[in-house]
Order: structure tokens, then sequence, then C-alpha cells
């Protein structure tokens, strides 16, 4: 009798345990939506149904190994989803730099340089197959390892490494079409 108790109790986290995981992992998903979306208004409702899915399969997370892979993945499949539906729509915003504040000390040429970088490669990141957009956000962006990544994505170590290699090579040869000079 004590056992199937036990049982029970395993069986149903206390809802505390949600609480810890949004405050445990909220920033870095949070940035992972931004990075996806390029939009706040999106990030804001990705990240809440990332969290919404997480809450509904409590149990199945709470079991996890990983919770932060499976929040990333979570939020990676919903992205996927929206991009499916959503695939003939045009943003209509211009896209935030996400290290404004970072700028702020530069002198107005330089920070527009800075800015001007960073638009560049973003739209060279955006350019990129989901393959190794994805990878490239979660290691650039994130700041997620390899291993996370691997496990977030459920692909080898060995395939996220060469999809990085690919990507910055992507990247690399789009600079050096448009004659980017640093």
């Amino acid at each position: 009798m004590e056992i199937r108790s036990a049982i029970k109790i395993q069986q149903t986290p206390p809802r505390y345990m949600f609480a810890d995981l949004v405050d445990e992992h909220s920033d870095s998903i949070y940035r992972f939506c931004r990075s996806l979306t390029y939009s706040k208004e999106d990030a804001d409702d990705l990240f809440q149904e990332t969290f919404l899915k997480a809450f509904e399969q409590l149990p199945k997370l709470s079991a996890s190994d990983n919770p932060k892979g499976f929040l990333f993945s979570t939020s990676l499949y919903i992205w996927k989803s929206w991009k499916r539906k959503y695939a003939r729509r045009k943003r209509l915003a211009p896209v935030e730099t996400l290290d404004e504040n970072n700028a702020a000390g530069l002198h107005m040429e330089e920070r527009f340089m800075a800015q001007e970088e960073t638009r560049i490669v973003r739209e060279l990141v955006e350019a990129l197959p989901d393959k190794f957009k994805i990878p490239v956000i979660l290691y650039y962006t994130i700041e997620m390892s390899i291993t996370d990544i691997a496990v977030a994505l459920k692909l080898p170590s060995g395939t996220v490494k060469s999809r990085l290699f690919k990507a910055r090579k992507l990247v690399e040869k789009g600079l050096a079409a448009i004659d980017y000079e640093k």
C-alpha cells in the first residue's frame, strides 16, 4: 500500500516545480523566442505558448533529464508550426537589436556601424535554411553548449558541429558576396 501512495506522489508533481522551472529558464527561453521571431509581440506569444505547453506536459517534463532542452524543443516545435501556418505573411516591423544597451557608450558613427553590421549578419542568418539557422541561434544567441543543442534538437553532437561550421561558412560567403569589409 505504501508503494502505491509513493507512486501517486511521484506522478503528481507539485506546482512549485513549474514556478521554479519558469524562474530558472525564462530568460534564455525568451531570448530564444525573440531570436526566432525577430518581433517582440510574436516572441511574447511564443514564450507564453511554450510555457503553457510545458505546464500541460508537466509530468513528462519532470521526468526529463534536461528540462531546458525540453523547453527549447517545445518552443521550436511551436515556432515551426506557426511558420508553416503563416508562411506567406510578411514582417511589417523592422528588427530591433537586442544589444542596444551595449552600444550606448560608442560614438554615434561607431554605433551606426555596429548596428549596420548586426543587421547584415542577422539578415544573412535569417536567410539560412532552418537546419543551420536554429543551431546558430541556440549557440550564439542563447549560448547553449553543443551537447545541449544536440539534446534539444534530437541530433548527434557531430551533426550540430557540422551545421554550425557550414552556417558560418554560408554567412562568410554572404558577406563576401556583398563585398563586406571589416
